[in-house]
């Protein structure tokens, strides 16, 4: 598992240098929220995660076959049997979010990502050329990536707005563009479900991370697209392409207990302040 750690080259964890007690910059992939928290700008997704098993598979076997995410969740009817097929390999999928993981599984890429990451960082500012050698340094944790909170995520969904009054953190769930009013989320909106509960409509699934609007931290799909899961295990906030409007406000909750073709995750990182003499 240490040896994957020598692919400093991936970009979602790669950091820029620390100076005194605050981050100059926020990693690339993240926006930050406040002086010590960042977010990842949209869910982790199919390549992120294709990388991450490349790495373990080559040095690992074992936790390879582990994090393969299960495919079988889109179903085998004919709605979604190509979608089960294509979504996690093929690239006209790359940027669309990872679904089909357990919890365990995303806590096991946090960590690996911590320890590739704070190796990277070890390696840019020590002017290390001949890296492969270094494996098995000792260096410093200046940051660690984790599932948010569920408080945190209702923070970091919100924008700082009240979510009383903004309950998908946003001042409507339409927005003007192009002379038409589009929808702000990926989900199920009241017209998208036909009178009659018995006329079949077309498949909903979802779409890449970056797409519709960032809320004010810049952060892109946080409520649709696929259900997020935070820190308390079972738990998953902002709803899907599965879920209905009303399902997807920030306070709501999603439960599951296996993984799902609506559910998937982004991670936080966390700046550790040290304090100087």
């Amino acid at each position: 598992m240490k040896k994957a750690t020598c692919f400093i080259l991936l970009l979602f964890c790669f950091f820029q240098p620390v100076s005194g007690q605050k981050m100059q910059k926020a990693p690339p992939g993240t926006v930050r929220i406040n002086d010590t928290l960042f977010a990842d700008i949209h869910e982790v997704d199919n390549i992120a995660w294709r990388e991450y098993l490349y790495y373990l598979i080559r040095f690992d076997s074992a936790s390879g076959k582990e994090a393969l995410p299960d495919t079988l969740v889109w179903g085998v009817d004919s709605s979604y049997i190509s979608i089960q097929q294509y979504y996690f390999r093929h690239p006209g999928f790359n940027s669309y979010p990872l679904v089909g993981i357990s919890y365990q599984q995303a806590v096991a890429f946090c960590k690996w990502r911590t320890n590739a990451a704070n190796f990277a960082l070890y390696i840019k500012e020590n002017n290390i050329s001949d890296w492969e050698r270094h494996l098995d340094d000792h260096f410093p944790v200046r940051f660690y990536y984790r599932l948010p909170t569920e408080k945190e995520w209702e923070m970091i969904a919100s924008g700082n707005k009240p979510v009383e009054q903004y309950p998908w953190g946003c001042d409507s769930v339409y927005r003007k563009w192009k002379k038409k009013y589009r929808k702000v989320f990926n989900c199920k909106y009241p017209e998208d479900l036909p009178a009659d509960p018995h006329r079949s409509i077309a498949p909903f699934y979802t779409v890449p991370g970056i797409s519709y609007w960032p809320n004010t931290y810049h952060v892109y799909t946080l409520i649709g697209n696929v259900a997020e899961m935070v820190q308390e295990e079972g738990i998953a906030k902002g709803g899907s392409f599965d879920h209905s409007l009303d399902d997807c406000k920030i306070t709501n909750r999603q439960t599951y207990t296996r993984p799902e073709r609506w559910l998937g995750f982004r991670c936080v990182c966390v700046a550790i302040q040290v304090k100087k003499d």
